[in-house]
């Protein structure tokens, strides 16, 4: 395991309270929609970059044979925790060797868009065509250039306030290198017991982040999360730092096609044809059969003067 992905095990605890269950509803219902209806009962599906596995459960309760594939020791753990009946590989997205074929594959929360070169996302795609069945589907969101530069603006852009943590996360974006990164800002509070003082305001301030947790005050939370040391001086800050590419749509489709997928399509998350900087891509890609690929080309020479 790489050291970069060593790195996210330090966000794996919150992760798995936090991001992972809030964002695997609406993931849950696009793979319902666009990936499932492609699988059959009891077929093999892998989550690719499984993180905390929040995806993972539902799916072996239909019935499906999954199996995670993470680079994060922590983050697999989080995942059986939650969904031991499924099979976990710590594993290099780019590199991995599963011994076996699946249905369908899909990563979200777009996380190959920690991949930092063309080349590696290239491998990824390569390594991701060789573990599918003939027909079997390739499910995957980005982050693309256009999404980054409007919303990627170095301010803060979601985060929460409890008496247990408070966290927020900060994205960053230069277009004219392509790269980004986002900042996960962690606040916790210290391991013994709180003086006098602190005792006696604690009630009001819980109180406060109480309020302050409904979604109308985001903004407003992430102010005082800004300025939290100020307000909470005991509690202990932790910044990691996790670096993105946006990759084009077109260099993507075209790593796609250089790792055999020839039938390939994008959507918005809830449906759209039509990609904008309001929302992520989503690429689902159709593994030919041998069959077929025979017959494309076959016809190519024969149109070939």
């Amino acid at each position: 395991m790489t050291h970069r992905y060593a790195d996210y095990n330090n966000w794996a605890w919150l992760y798995n309270q936090t991001m992972g269950p809030d964002y695997s509803q609406p993931q849950l219902d696009l793979l319902k929609r666009v990936l499932l209806p492609h699988i059959p009962a009891q077929g093999k599906i892998l989550d690719l970059c499984c993180g905390t596995g929040q995806l993972i459960q539902p799916l072996v309760e239909a019935g499906y044979e999954v199996t995670g594939l993470d680079g994060s020791e922590d983050m697999l753990y989080y995942a059986y925790k939650n969904a031991p009946q499924a099979t976990y590989c710590l594993e290099d997205a780019r590199t991995f060797d599963l011994n076996q074929q699946f249905d369908g594959v899909f990563s979200t929360s777009a996380s190959l868009n920690h991949l930092m070169s063309l080349e590696d996302l290239t491998q990824v795609f390569q390594r991701v065509y060789g573990c599918l069945k003939d027909n079997g589907v390739f499910i995957f969101d980005l982050n693309h250039p256009q999404q980054l530069e409007r919303w990627w603006r170095g301010q803060p852009t979601e985060g929460a306030l409890s008496r247990h943590y408070a966290w927020m996360i900060t994205p960053h974006y230069d277009a004219n290198l392509a790269q980004g990164d986002f900042q996960v800002t962690i606040f916790q509070p210290p391991t013994q017991s709180p003086n006098f003082l602190a005792s006696l305001f604690s009630p009001l301030k819980q109180l406060l982040y109480e309020i302050l947790s409904r979604p109308r005050f985001i903004g407003l939370r992430l102010q005082l999360i800004q300025n939290l040391s100020k307000i909470e001086p005991r509690w202990q800050r932790h910044d990691l730092t996790y670096p993105i590419k946006g990759h084009t749509l077109d260099s993507v489709k075209a790593a796609l096609t250089q790792a055999g997928f020839t039938a390939v399509a994008l959507q918005t998350i809830d449906g759209k044809s039509t990609i904008d900087a309001n929302h992520s891509a989503h690429f689902i890609c159709t593994k030919p059969s041998q069959q077929n690929l025979i017959k494309t080309n076959i016809e190519s020479q024969i149109s070939t003067p």
